[in-house]
């Protein structure tokens, strides 16, 4: 298991197209991928769930991969949060 923490740094960070491109790259890797903030977690494959929550910018999340190809897995969706959000 991998994780790592990033804070949103973009204003409406994770809404409709955010996700629909996260959960993209997320299905890239056989790995489960759970974003935790706060006391909820949320997979990345579960978009409604995902979306119902309101996170922007100063969000904190722990961001959770397991699997076969973890490693591969959280350098590829590190790198988005950083890039995207």
């Amino acid at each position: 298991m991998k994780q790592f923490n990033y804070v949103l740094t973009k204003p409406h960070a994770l809404h409709a197209r955010p996700i629909s491109s996260l959960m993209r790259e997320a299905s890239r890797f056989q790995s489960s991928v759970h974003l935790r903030y706060g006391e909820k977690s949320v997979g990345l494959k579960d978009a409604r769930r995902l979306m119902s929550e309101s996170m922007d910018s100063g969000s904190k999340l722990t961001v959770t991969i397991e699997g076969k190809d973890e490693e591969a897995a959280v350098a590829a969706i590190q790198n988005y949060f950083v890039e995207n959000l």
